[in-house]
């Protein structure tokens, strides 16, 4: 299987700089450049309209009467595009503070120093593949036997499995379901394994990523999980919900517990 490049965008009038960052970054193998632009408005104006993984911005791409600064465009970024990342260089280290400051993943000091470029380059790649294990997670499906057929199921569209009225049901966003056919509860909990998904009661599985609200009754022992868009609640084993508020802390900070 072929290795994913990074889409890449330059941003910097200095054609020679330019061409200079690129002829190290091509070394690699794992950047595909997509665009160039000349000032940081136009570097904006790229990354709304076109797909980019990493920037490389120069901290004055321009002339100032004509281009704001590069740590500028790096603040639009961070806060419009968070998964894209950003390097800031520049002929002095006083700017590596303000890419610092502006959420940058690295700054570079020019003339391009290959040993120092060699480091980031490494710390890009490791970034990029996280985000695409991510974006594979969330898109990844499953062929599931129901009582009609097989249906390829996303799993990012599943709330919940519960087993009810001797069958398994798949409970979906909008309040869908799937009956299947010919699985138990244990089958179906390690076919979801590894993909964010919890036994938290013997009759229920749910996926974490769901989860908006944890109800905890401790003087009934009453203890249930919510979601958003869902009228309802599930039941949670009161010996797991220690368990289940210690993985919804530790992967998501949205979650009211």
């Amino acid at each position: 299987m072929a290795m994913e490049t990074m889409r890449t965008l330059l941003v910097d009038e200095d054609e020679d700089l330019r061409r200079q960052l690129w002829a190290l970054l091509s070394m690699y193998g794992t950047f595909s450049l997509v665009g160039t632009a000349g000032t940081t408005e136009e570097g904006k104006d790229f990354v709304q309209e076109h797909e980019v993984d990493v920037v490389f911005i120069n901290y004055q791409p321009a002339d100032a009467m004509h281009s704001s600064t590069g740590d500028y465009l790096a603040m639009l970024i961070a806060q419009s595009e968070p998964d894209v990342q950003v390097v800031l260089y520049s002929d002095s280290t006083d700017e590596a503070y303000r890419a610092c400051r502006s959420q940058c993943s690295g700054f570079l000091l020019t003339p391009f120093d290959p040993l120092a470029l060699q480091t980031l380059v490494n710390r890009l790649v490791y970034v990029h593949d996280l985000q695409l294990t991510k974006r594979e997670s969330l898109n990844r499906s499953i062929m599931i036997r129901t009582r009609s057929g097989y249906q390829l199921t996303r799993l990012s569209d599943i709330l919940f499995v519960e087993r009810r009225n001797r069958a398994n049901v798949i409970v979906t966003e909008g309040g869908a379901e799937v009956v299947l056919q010919g699985y138990t509860m244990n089958e179906i909990e390690h076919l979801l394994e590894g993909s964010g998904f919890y036994r938290c009661y013997q009759s229920f599985i749910v996926n974490l990523s769901k989860v908006a609200f944890v109800r905890a009754d401790s003087a009934s022992k009453n203890y249930a999980i919510q979601f958003n868009g869902y009228d309802g609640e599930i039941l949670l084993s009161r010996n797991k919900y220690g368990e289940l508020i210690g993985l919804l802390k530790e992967r998501y900070a949205r979650i009211n517990l």
